[in-house]
């Protein structure tokens, strides 16, 4: 290989580095606190990548192509290397920024959390010490009691299920899907619309969550899959919550009958008026949708009955509503 080869070679593997370069700025550090300062530097490295192509393509095409310098090549390598190397290495420490913006959202909901359940339990006391003031009879007060004992019990079983929900659903969605994610041998990707929260009721969101977490409790006990996602977005007329994996998938017959959840899921979505369809074919892995119409009320008569079909290409259905 004579010198002007070799130095080719170079001047490509330094356009190459230069793409790939853009590639992790745009993938990695869009989402960043700073767009602009990153978007500028992405632009840099962009004309940069564009000038080497260029160089590339006159060495490449035309017939008496100008000699390439030495010194200049191997600069240009360096410096490819030199900007490769830094947004690799700074790639995981804008990751744990981000990380740390999402864990921040994550206790502010929390605490927004035990505040609400605080105010509930000082109503409920407050009731019961007005009632014994008042003298009112024994078993009202018993009752008040209860209820406020059953408030608590239904507390501590969703902080133990994880699915509380506070003020922001996304927040809640997302928390939730890592805690289930740990008991996984494969990873779930969340992708939340931020938007949803906007449509759903506080009692949607609660009980959109619980069918989340039996949904994505399947998966990783029985689906063997390699991946997973959860999806929440918006369409024109629906809340649309998707859980989806590429594992074996199953019969939904044999499945709904042997249980697995399926009829809580069932349940919960008819309370909320939503619509629950299981797509999943054996090989081909699985799909749970939960549709909550936007412009219907949770009590809507007409999401009461559940039927269950097959499509023309094997695939099993089940709808709710």
């Amino acid at each position: 290989m004579d010198a002007e080869t070799f130095l080719f070679w170079v001047l490509l593997a330094t356009c190459l580095m230069h793409w790939l370069t853009v590639f992790l700025l745009v993938r990695r550090v869009r989402s960043t606190e700073k767009p602009l300062v990153w978007n500028l530097l992405g632009a840099a490295v962009g004309l940069l990548s564009i000038q080497k192509t260029y160089g590339v393509s006159i060495q490449y095409l035309e017939l008496n192509p100008p000699p390439l310098n030495f010194v200049s090549t191997g600069l240009g390598f360096a410096v490819a290397g030199l900007l490769l190397g830094g947004i690799v290495r700074l790639s995981p420490f804008l990751f744990l920024l981000q990380r740390n913006k999402e864990l921040l959202a994550v206790i502010e909901e929390r605490n927004v959390i035990i505040l609400h359940f605080h105010e509930r339990i000082a109503r409920a006391l407050q009731k019961i010490q007005i009632a014994m003031e008042v003298g009112r009879p024994t078993n009202c007060i018993i009752e008040q009691v209860a209820e406020m004992s059953e408030m608590h019990q239904m507390f501590l079983e969703d902080l133990k299920a994880g699915v509380l929900l506070g003020n922001r659903f996304e927040v809640a969605l997302k928390t939730l899907v890592e805690d289930l994610s740990r008991e996984a041998s494969f990873p779930i990707m969340v992708h939340v619309d931020s938007s949803c929260e906007d449509h759903m009721s506080h009692e949607q969101g609660a009980e959109l969550l619980r069918i989340v977490r039996e949904a994505v409790r399947n998966s990783v006990q029985y689906s063997h899959a390699k991946k997973g996602q959860v999806s929440a977005k918006m369409t024109a007329t629906d809340t649309v919550i998707e859980v989806a994996d590429n594992g074996k998938g199953f019969e939904v017959d044999l499945v709904r009958a042997q249980g697995h959840g399926l009829g809580n899921m069932v349940n919960r979505a008819k309370k909320i008026g939503a619509r629950l369809k299981i797509h999943s074919q054996p090989s081909k892995g699985t799909s749970v949708f939960i549709e909550v119409p936007l412009n219907e009320s949770p009590s809507d008569d007409s999401h009461s009955e559940s039927t269950l079909h097959s499509s023309s290409n094997a695939t099993q259905n089940v709808h709710v509503g």
